[in-house]
């Protein structure tokens, strides 16, 4: 059992590895070679400065250094290159750039450290006295990759498990030692020899797995293309689960041979075996069980709810397929008040104003992010009501074409309305059952987007106040990673344009560039980019349906790797309890017996033990309960274990009685 769970578990951590790196195959560089992450430069710098400089440094290191440049491909998709300086090869699997214009050249990218002597505190130094400002020096490590990694929610519930099942199949294989310790100490044997001996086979066995996990990832490498360096991060990564492995198999054998060193070796003979710290070891790795299948039934049951909110605009998502949203780049992108950031943002803005009235860009501001991240995962809900209507409440803030695009039904001077927007005008759209409210709602939105400004002096803002029917879904173009809500029911619809709030506004519509702001389709973004001479600004371009299928797929593997987690869990608690048990009546047999002749019943027998079970599972609910913040699933996990711990009791002291019963008769 043990050897083909160590064989099973190496290919299935394999093939997580392989997914891993195949997600990264863009940035995995960054998480294996040294770097400086530059996010500013001065105006003076250039990149024939830079190519000076850098060549000289590493000619006087002997080392290799990569300026890493980041592009629109044709697709709107980004294309990552290189250059070089100093004397080597890229690695395999990464392209060297081919520089036509040096002139066009942006100086602030990632800077990497491929090979030699060269630290990244002196690549950091010679960057600054080359105009460079604002820089990050990286020094990535491949434990820190690891904990990078596991550190979600279903690599972290897979390892724990992992670790749990080896420990408890690792307890189980001991237990026929333990019964021949005391004559084995007689024969000579000493107490590491006897508890060994089991491990040499799990060195073996591990040795084989790493092979077929190794074999397994050359196999894939041959149609995935993998270079060298992630086929060897790949082969560590696969070591390193191995000695896991092994520093478990280390572990339990230490305790047994010091809980034998404690006892006396006549009543080792005479079949008393120190188990009751392993027991009370197994409780603790019980309660972790109970956390392990709590929080990965809690997380199923929000991933199910999330993706039946991410479900619901599949249909209206399919129709607006051309639609194409815009990532900034590092060049298009500074943080912060500055004169040089505040440039940027107003170029933006002229881009999107540009996008709205000449290419019917859509915006779609809403503030389901900002209500989920206040109330935490407890808002996930198929439900579309929300009864909220301050400006950061039941609000979708959006462009004429929206309008357009969804039929949302108005009266024939409102549609003129909203297509003539001058500045300083909005139209306000009520639902119907607030109209009698509509004074009220129409000065609380004019105060509203009036501050929408910057700071540079706030453009007055009036309303034009109309109605929408009461019981109408709003399809939100939401694709954002946060709330998966699609629809809402009812909101007030605040129609406005760049034009029409005035380049005050510019941080506004620059922050909502990301999330909320779509152009029609990707030719004509392509050309409105080159027009605006912006190019090097743009990170990639997407479709909205791209990104929404995507968040929907990851939901569902989510569901399912949660689904399996939890099931493993079960599993693996189902063979600590017989674990459990079996020491249990190898410690206590004798005892078991005279009480139950005595005539004793089942729950008068083990009241101790359940006790303790009792208490541990008690002390998991409570602690479940309060990080996943759903009381009733960690109930129901919580009975589930106590209703399992006493069924495989009974099963397992049937079984002793069968034993009994045979030992009696003289078999």
């Amino acid at each position: 059992m043990k050897r083909l769970f160590i064989m099973l578990s190496n290919i299935l951590v394999c093939l997580f590895w392989v997914w891993v790196f195949t997600i990264w195959s863009d940035t995995f560089v960054s998480h294996y070679y040294p770097s400086v992450v530059v996010l500013d430069a001065s105006s003076k710098a250039n990149y024939s400065q830079v190519e000076a400089g850098l060549t000289r440094l590493a000619d006087e290191t002997d080392s290799l250094i990569a300026m890493q440049h980041q592009e629109l491909g044709p697709e709107g998709t980004p294309i990552v290159t290189y250059t070089l300086f100093g004397k080597g090869k890229l690695p395999s699997g990464l392209a060297e750039k081919v520089i036509e214009e040096p002139s066009r050249l942006s100086v602030e990218n990632n800077y990497f450290i491929l090979k030699g002597g060269l630290t990244v505190e002196r690549l950091r130094d010679t960057l600054a006295g080359l105009g460079m400002t604002k820089m990050t020096a990286l020094k990535p490590s491949f434990l820190g990759t690891l904990v990078l990694i596991f550190s979600s929610g279903s690599q972290a519930l897979g390892i724990v498990i992992f670790c749990l099942t080896f420990g408890a199949l690792t307890l189980i294989g001991h237990i026929p030692t333990l019964r021949a310790v005391g004559i084995r100490l007689i024969s000579g044997e000493r107490r590491w020899q006897i508890f060994l001996y089991p491990i040499s086979s799990d060195v073996c066995y591990c040795c084989l797995g790493l092979l077929l996990g190794l074999s397994l990832a050359a196999i894939m490498s041959q149609f995935m293309s993998f270079s060298p360096l992630v086929l060897y991060m790949i082969g560590i990564g696969l070591v390193c689960y191995n000695l896991l492995l092994i520093a478990i198999a280390l572990f339990f054998a230490g305790l047994f041979v010091i809980g034998i060193k404690r006892v006396h070796l006549m009543q080792v003979i005479k079949g008393h075996i120190p188990v009751r710290g392993i027991i009370s070891l197994i409780l603790i790795a019980q309660l972790l069980a109970v956390l392990v299948v709590s929080f990965g039934a809690s997380r199923t049951l929000l991933y199910v709810q999330a993706e039946r909110q991410q479900k619901q605009g599949q249909a209206a998502w399919r129709q607006e397929d051309r639609l194409v949203t815009l990532l900034i780049g590092r060049d298009g992108l500074d943080i912060g008040n500055t004169k040089k950031a505040i440039a940027k943002q107003k170029t933006w803005f002229h881009v999107m104003d540009q996008a709205v009235s000449e290419h019917g860009a859509i915006l779609s501001r809403h503030y389901l992010v900002e209500r989920d991240l206040q109330a935490g995962l407890s808002m996930l809900t198929a439900s579309s009501s929300w009864s909220d209507y301050s400006p950061q409440g039941n609000v979708l803030l959006v462009t004429p074409q929206y309008v357009k695009r969804q039929k949302v039904e108005i009266a024939p001077d409102i549609s003129e309305k909203i297509n003539q927007l001058s500045l300083g005008e909005f139209v306000l759209l009520l639902p119907e059952h607030l109209k009698a409210q509509a004074a009220h709602y129409q000065s609380v939105f004019e105060s509203a987007v009036t501050g929408l400004a910057s700071g540079e002096g706030h453009q007055p803002m009036t309303a034009t106040v109309s109605y929408t029917k009461t019981g109408q879904e709003r399809f939100l173009y939401n694709t954002t990673p946060i709330s998966y809500q699609q629809f809402l029911r009812d909101p007030i619809i605040v129609v406005l344009t760049p034009k029409s709030t005035g380049e005050q506004a510019y941080a506004f519509w620059e922050v909502a560039l990301q999330n909320y702001f779509l152009f029609d389709q990707l030719a004509d973004t392509q050309m409105l980019i080159k027009q605006n001479g912006i190019e090097n600004w743009v990170g990639e371009l997407k479709t909205g349906y791209h990104i929404y299928e995507t968040l929907l797929n990851n939901l569902r593997r989510e569901i399912w790797l949660m689904i399996a987690g939890a099931i493993l869990g079960i599993a693996t608690s189902v063979l600590m309890f017989n674990t459990m048990n079996l020491l249990y009546f190898e410690e206590f047999r004798r005892d078991i017996f005279i009480k139950r002749v005595s005539g004793l019943r089942f729950f008068e027998l083990h009241r101790r033990y359940l006790l303790a079970q009792l208490l541990v599972f008690f002390v998991g609910l409570v602690i479940s309960a309060l990080l996943t913040q759903n009381p009733l699933m960690c109930l129901l996990v919580f009975s589930l274990f106590l209703g399992n711990a006493i069924l495989l009791l009974y099963r397992q002291m049937r079984i002793e009685n069968k034993m009994s019963l045979l030992i009696l008769k003289g078999a």
